[in-house]
């Protein structure tokens, strides 16, 4: 039997640990804004559950309680309006967002049919989806919104 001997720098172990911890960071505050998400709802939406309205206003605060971004949620469409700057070209719009986006295209529980992210000047100025979505979808897209604004946030 033999034992691997393995040796760090000090550089290679802080670099390790820092990025560890800024990953639980992020993942903690994901599981905070669910949990923050439940509390608003009093309970689990079941999946494929409707929603029951004719429109709502959401307003998405960043970790210092200011309104940074508004959704207006209609049955068939929502509208996101950042009320502060958020570039375009970042990672977490052109990856993250349009990711978790065209996943739900394809979803046979909330459907998305088509969405537009659209700029003014370099930046997100409205992003409209468009489709059938239930509490469940609201959920997420929340959540997927509330990480964006508090990652772009602290950037």
């Amino acid at each position: 039997m033999s034992i691997i001997n393995v040796k760090y720098s000090y550089d290679e172990l802080r670099r390790f640990i820092e990025e560890k911890i800024r990953s639980l960071r992020n993942e903690l505050e994901f599981y905070e804004s669910l949990l923050k998400m439940l509390e608003r709802f009093g309970r689990v939406p079941e999946r494929g559950e409707d929603r029951k309205f004719k429109e709502e206003v959401l307003a998405l605060k960043d970790d210092e309680g200011n309104i940074v971004m508004t959704v207006t949620i209609t049955p068939s469409r929502i509208k996101v309006v950042p009320l502060i700057k958020i570039d375009a070209e970042h990672e977490l719009i052109k990856s993250y967002l349009t990711r978790f986006l065209d996943e739900k295209k394809s979803s046979s529980i909330s459907r998305v049919s088509k969405y537009d992210i659209k700029l003014a000047n370099g930046y997100v100025s409205e992003i409209l989806i468009e489709g059938n979505f239930n509490e469940y979808f609201i959920i997420e897209l929340e959540a997927a919104l509330t990480y964006i604004i508090n990652t772009i946030s602290r950037s």
